[in-house]
């Protein structure tokens, strides 16, 4: 039952601890080249000798928030990724904001580990 205790304490005290604060101390990595048509990607990789996963999703973006950009990706499905003031932005390949997203274009993101975006490209598609 202690053990049961300790390793229920362990793991909330790692949810708590991880997360959002340890992704904004890492090096933000550039976008890997992927070829072919593709609408989410997960890479493993090792960061500063800790290994992560690299999230990449691809797609049209149907809403923007100050908080949130939902993305319908190629292969149908509607994904939720969160976006904060910190979001390295590209469009049209120049610097941005996430204010100048819209429903016009077509965006990739990339996330480490489920946190927020850490850098978006988008194009204009009309």
């Amino acid at each position: 039952m202690r053990t049961a205790a300790l390793l229920i304490a362990l793991v909330v005290s790692l949810v708590v601890a991880g997360g959002a604060p340890a992704a904004k101390r890492l090096p933000v990595p550039g976008f890997p080249n992927i070829p072919g048509k593709w609408s989410h990607a997960e890479i493993n990789v090792t960061i500063a000798r800790t290994p992560h996963t690299l999230i990449l999703d691809r797609g049209h973006i149907k809403q923007v928030t100050r908080t949130m950009l939902r993305v319908l990706e190629g292969d149908g499905n509607v994904v939720s990724i969160p976006v904060s003031s910190t979001t390295k932005v590209e469009v049209d390949g120049s610097r941005g904001r996430v204010g100048w997203l819209n429903t016009s274009m077509d965006v990739e993101t990339l996330r480490i580990d489920g946190g927020t975006a850490l850098r978006i490209r988008a194009t204009s598609t009309g």
